[in-house]
């Protein structure tokens, strides 16, 4: 048996692909089966693709592929999650500007998932680094800040002496070390953001019963995750 030329035939289909956008989300169609929006984790930008990330984008190609055979209109978007401590160490490191090492890392990640034939809607491609996707992280803070549920005050955070960054409690080994340098992590004060979640916490545990569709257990973890206690400290 001819082995299969893999680099001749990927590459003209996926060009075919590219070219007639067979994977864009249709603008409208037959709605018996449903719509449906898949979307897997953004990766960060700090160097290419490994093996877990193929991991991760094949199942979810695997989910959409399937659901558009049964006839549903498919949302399948991808985006990177660009404002990670990696990147900008990475770039750091090699004496470039973190925006130029992001962006160049961004294009290297999506030839790579182009090249695994993945079904995206890369019209829909987000970047968070940039202005056109920020503004709107921007444009809520200031809502929550305008109605008081934004504050700001001194409260204690892992500091990470070599990296220069505050490091959440999963990224603190048993030793007290950092996950990525090793450094002895500190205990240190700083002023930082919070914002008022317990003023919304009751309407957010209320309106789980308005969501029908949604798995019992995840509403479950959701509303445990809430934690409202009645009478005790």
């Amino acid at each position: 048996m001819a082995r299969y030329p893999v680099q001749d035939i990927e590459a003209k289909w996926q060009a075919y692909w590219r070219d007639e956008g067979i994977f864009a989300t249709p603008a409208d169609g037959d709605d018996r089966a449903g719509a449906l929006y898949v979307l897997e984790m953004f990766p960060y930008p700090s160097g290419d693709l490994h093996v877990g990330h193929m991991k991760n984008y094949v199942i979810g190609d695997v989910v959409a592929r399937y659901k558009v055979m049964q006839g549903y209109r498919i949302l399948h978007p991808m985006g990177f999650d660009a404002f990670g401590l990696p990147a900008e160490n990475a770039a750091i490191k090699n004496g470039v500007s973190p925006r130029t090492w992001t962006l160049s890392n961004i294009a290297t990640m999506e030839e790579t998932m182009n090249r695994m034939g993945i079904t995206y809607d890369w019209s829909r491609k987000v970047v968070t680094c940039e202005p056109e996707y920020y503004r709107w992280t921007q444009w809520i803070f200031q809502r929550l800040y305008d109605a008081g549920l934004a504050y700001r005050k001194l409260a204690p955070v892992n500091w990470d002496p070599v990296d220069q960054t505050v490091l959440a409690n999963e990224q603190v080994g048993p030793d007290g070390r950092s996950w990525r340098s090793g450094a002895l992590v500190e205990r240190r004060d700083m002023s930082q953001w919070f914002f008022r979640i317990t003023e919304f916490a009751d309407a957010l545990l209320n309106d789980l019963d308005t969501l029908t569709e949604w798995p019992e257990r995840v509403k479950k973890q959701q509303e445990e995750w809430i934690g409202r206690s009645v009478g005790a400290e």
